[in-house]
C-alpha cells in the first residue's frame, strides 16, 4: 500500500540497526524487522487521510470527532475499516426576507427621569436616629412574632424574627407600611400577612425596636460633579444623561426582542432533524451557565434532572445555529477588520497592546469572532424585515399571556399522558426572562463610566434597608 510505503520512509531516519548508520537502514530490512509495528502505528493516520479525502471529494460536512471502528486487514495487504461520524443535515434555508417583526418602542418620560434621580439621591442618603416614624423614608428595625388567631398569644415553638426594612421599598407590603407610619419606637402593631388567595392569613405582632430617618442627598451642581466624577456639571446635564442612558437600554431591549422573534420564526420554518450531538453540547453549555448563575445552591444539581427544561431550548438554539450558517454561506457574510475596530479602544486601555497586536489576538478567538458573525446575520435579517412599532406594555403583557397559556397546555399534556414525562418548554418560557419595558424605563444597571447615571438595584422585601 502506498500509505505504508510512506510510513516506512517516514520511520527510516529514526531507525538504528548495528552495521548501518542511523537513518541509512534499507527499507527491506525495516519492513522485515519493524513492518508490523510501523503499519499498526500508521493505521490511524492512514484512516484519517483517507477519510478526509473522502469527505472533501464528496462535500460531506462532518460533525464532531469521527470514531474509527471495525478495522480488518485483508490477505492481500489491503485494509478495510468503518468510521462512524455525524453529518450536518442538508436542507434548503427558508426565506428570511420580509419577516413581520414587532418592535416594543418605549421612551423615558420626565417622570421616569425624576424617579431614577430620586433613587440616586436615596442611595447617597445619610440617616439619623429618631423616635417617631413620620413618613415612608425611614429604616425601621422590627420584631415579628406570629400569634394564634384565637388567643392572640405567641405561637409555641416559633422564634420571633427581627428584620430591618425600608418603608419606601417598592416590594414592601403596603399594609405593613401603613401600619408602621405614624408610630413610635417601642410601639406594637398587628400585621396580617394577606397572601393572595389565602383565606386564613398569618397574624403577627410587630414591635418597633428602632428607627432611622433617611435623608436623601441634595440635588445640586456639587452633587452632580461628585456623582459623575467631574464629567457633568449641571442638574440638567445629569437629567439628560439619565434619559439618554435609559433610552439606549430600551432600544437594546427592543432589539433583543426582535432577535428573539427572528429565531422563533426561522426555527419554526425548518423541521429538519437536529443532530443530538449538537443539542447535547448546547444543553451542557446552558446548564453550566445556569449553575454559575445559581451559585452554591446548584452544586448538587444534575443535568438529567433538568433536561426537560433545557432540551427544548437547546434544540431551538442548535437549529438556529445551523440555519444561521446557511445564511452566512448564502449571503457571503464574512468577518472584516472594520468589524473589530469598535473593540480596539476597550482592549487598548485593558492591555496596553498596539492595535495590530490586539487584532492579531482577536482573530484567534473563534468564539468571539463567531458572535460577531452571528450579529451580522441578525442585522441582515432585521434590515430586510417589516417592522411594526408597538406599545411595550401591551407587547409584554401579550407575551406573558402566551407563555402562560402554553405552559398550561404543556402541563395538561404531561398530566394526561400515560407515560410520565417532563412538560414541554417553548422558547418563550425556556429563555431567560427579559424585563418589562415599564421596568426598564425606571431602572439602569450600575454603571461606573462618566457618561451615564445609575439606579440602585431593587432589593427583595422585608430584610433590606435603604443603605444597602
Amino acid at each position: 500500500m502506498p500509505h505504508f510505503e510512506r510510513a516506512y520512509l517516514k520511520a527510516q531516519p529514526t531507525i538504528e540497526i548495528k552495521g548501518f548508520r542511523k537513518g541509512k537502514v534499507p527499507l527491506s530490512i525495516i519492513k522485515q524487522r519493524f513492518g508490523r509495528q510501523i503499519e499498526q502505528e500508521s493505521i490511524m493516520d492512514i484512516a484519517d487521510i483517507e477519510f478526509r479525502s473522502y469527505t472533501r471529494n464528496n462535500n460531506v460536512k462532518i460533525l464532531g470527532q469521527p470514531e474509527l471502528r471495525d478495522l480488518k486487514p485483508g490477505e492481500d495487504g489491503s485494509m478495510t475499516y468503518v468510521i462512524r461520524f455525524g453529518i450536518i443535515p442538508e436542507f434548503e434555508v427558508a426565506s428570511y426576507e420580509g419577516l413581520e417583526l414587532k418592535k416594543p418602542v418605549g421612551k423615558v418620560s420626565d417622570e421616569d427621569v425624576k424617579k431614577i434621580i430620586d433613587e440616586i439621591l436615596l442611595k447617597a442618603a445619610t440617616s439619623e436616629s429618631t423616635e417617631s416614624i413620620d413618613d415612608a423614608k425611614h429604616n425601621v428595625t422590627i420584631r415579628f412574632t406570629k400569634v394564634d388567631d384565637e388567643t392572640g398569644e405567641p405561637m409555641e415553638g416559633l422564634e420571633p424574627q427581627e428584620n430591618t426594612i425600608f418603608l419606601e421599598h417598592p416590594d414592601l407590603d403596603g399594609f405593613l407600611r401603613d401600619a408602621l407610619i405614624g408610630k413610635k419606637v417601642g410601639d406594637t402593631v398587628t400585621y396580617m400577612d394577606k397572601t393572595e388567595g389565602e383565606e386564613n392569613p398569618d397574624r403577627f405582632e410587630v414591635k418597633i425596636l428602632s428607627a432611622e430617618k433617611i435623608i436623601p442627598a441634595t440635588l445640586d451642581e456639587e452633587f452632580v460633579k461628585k456623582y459623575s466624577r467631574g464629567a457633568l456639571n449641571t442638574v440638567e446635564a445629569l437629567e439628560q444623561s439619565v434619559r439618554d442612558y435609559n433610552n439606549r437600554m430600551l432600544e437594546d431591549e427592543a432589539k433583543k426582542e426582535m432577535e428573539i422573534q427572528v429565531v422563533d420564526i426561522m426555527t419554526s420554518k425548518h423541521d429538519f432533524q437536529v443532530p443530538e450531538q449538537i443539542v447535547h453540547e448546547v444543553m451542557h453549555g446552558m446548564f453550566d451557565n445556569f449553575k454559575k448563575q445559581q451559585g452554591p445552591a446548584a452544586t448538587d444539581m444534575k443535568l438529567p434532572d433538568l433536561e426537560g427544561v433545557f432540551k427544548p431550548y437547546a434544540e431551538q438554539t442548535a437549529r438556529w445555529e445551523l440555519i444561521r450558517e446557511k445564511i452566512i454561506e448564502k449571503e457571503g457574510i464574512t468577518l472584516e477588520e472594520q468589524d473589530l475596530l469598535p473593540y480596539l479602544q476597550h482592549y487598548r486601555s485593558q492591555t496596553g497592546m498596539t492595535d495590530s497586536q490586539i487584532l492579531s489576538e482577536l482573530m484567534k478567538d473563534h468564539r468571539f469572532l463567531g458572535s460577531i458573525l452571528a450579529g451580522k446575520v441578525m442585522e441582515k435579517i432585521v434590515s430586510l424585515a417589516t417592522i411594526t412599532e408597538v406599545d411595550p406594555e401591551t407587547y409584554f403583557a401579550e407575551k406573558d399571556m402566551e407563555a402562560m397559556v402554553q405552559q398550561m397546555q404543556d402541563t395538561a399534556e404531561a398530566t394526561s399522558s400515560s407515560t410520565a414525562k417532563p412538560a414541554k418548554t417553548t422558547s418563550k418560557t425556556a429563555k431567560p426572562k427579559t424585563e418589562k419595558s415599564k421596568e426598564a424605563k425606571a431602572s439602569t444597571k450600575t454603571k461606573k463610566s462618566d457618561d451615564a447615571a445609575e439606579k440602585p438595584k431593587k432589593k427583595s422585601t422585608k430584610s433590606k434597608s435603604a443603605g444597602e
